[in-house]
């Protein structure tokens, strides 16, 4: 059972030196079992917070008790490659038949609960945000240009008006009930493109680059082939919201005014790959804790249908984002 738990098992003694441990721990932390016996816990625990987990463990060992998985929240695990991961771990104290204190370890690997936690709490706030920005462009835009339409109607109504001066003010209305509406569909075409199901991907994704140069005066250079035939509704909807996405962090932070976007199909597979020669960054290092939601929801977005995501970047080597949806067994 100790071999072959689904958990990483590490047995201590009371001095915190290593004596046994299973394969899986192996897997975990990136160590040989025979680098490992002999050497005290804390090799496994990061070293910003070695000295803290000691002090914990000469406490544990002077009143040891068991502590069921979870207990203690935002536990980090070392691994030899020097990386840090989200752990859970689990402390069952018993004696050996020489009556010396042994501590079993379970260790578990939360990296993809904890990635979910974040995700789902910045979800929510995401979604917030984004009713209040609707709320905010109905109320100040929408709302006002319709009570502004109220009173202008009333004036049509002025008796002492004349006819070219009713018709002139009929031509204004007319023209402010054309620019509300066109609000109103700008606002429902941000939260679901109508393109995507009318008149395909490489449509809606065009309508979305003519808003960002003319709305952000942002310049991207594009390259859009009709793969339509080789998705269903959901995977347009995955491969827009990630171009939308990657987009969008460019504007906000890779420090440049233009940008790539490519949509086509290589070899079994449907890609959009959007692309930029900004600052970049260090891909892996989005902070758990609130940062990088938006590669967070690619992420998600492309493991709903399956889709490879490939995020690569580096400092002053700008940004490139690629989704992947396999089609190697459809027919278009």
């Amino acid at each position: 059972m100790f071999e072959t738990a689904p958990d990483g098992c590490v047995i201590v003694d009371a001095e915190g030196i290593i004596r046994e441990l299973n394969p899986q721990i192996e897997s975990l932390f990136g160590w040989e079992r025979d680098e490992l016996i002999g050497q005290a816990i804390e090799v496994l625990v990061p070293e910003a917070q070695r000295q803290a987990h000691e002090e914990y463990r000469t406490g544990f060992s002077a009143s040891p008790q068991s502590r069921p998985m979870g207990i203690q929240h935002d536990l980090n695990g070392f691994r030899k490659n020097g990386l840090t991961f989200p752990v859970e771990v689990s402390l069952s104290p018993w004696k050996s038949p020489s009556g010396d204190l042994r501590v079993i370890c379970a260790v578990r690997d939360v990296t993809e609960r904890r990635r979910l936690r974040y995700f789902s709490k910045g979800a929510l706030l995401a979604t917030e945000e984004e009713r209040q920005r609707i709320a905010r462009e109905l109320h100040d835009d929408t709302a006002q240009r319709l009570a502004t339409l109220v009173l202008r109607m009333r004036e049509v109504r002025d008796e002492e008006l004349g006819e070219t001066e009713r018709q002139s003010l009929l031509d204004d209305i007319r023209e402010d009930i054309v620019e509300a509406a066109d609000g109103v569909r700008r606002i429902a075409s941000g939260l679901r493109p109508p393109e995507l199901g009318e008149i395909g991907l490489a449509a809606a994704l065009g309508a979305h680059v003519r808003s960002l140069r003319e709305g952000a005066g942002f310049q991207i250079q594009v390259e859009l082939d009709h793969v339509d035939p080789f998705l269903d509704l959901d995977e347009r909807l995955v491969i827009y919201r990630v171009v939308q996405e990657a987009l969008s962090n460019v504007i906000r932070h890779a420090d440049v005014n233009s940008a790539r976007l490519r949509v086509g199909i290589d070899a079994d597979s449907v890609f959009a790959e959007v692309s930029d020669k900004g600052k970049g960054f260090v891909a892996g290092e989005t902070s758990e804790s609130g940062g990088g939601l938006g590669l967070l929801g690619m992420r998600e977005r492309s493991s709903l249908i399956g889709a490879r995501l490939a995020i690569e970047s580096a400092p002053g080597e700008g940004t490139r984002i690629r989704i992947d949806v396999s089609v190697a067994s459809r027919e278009g």
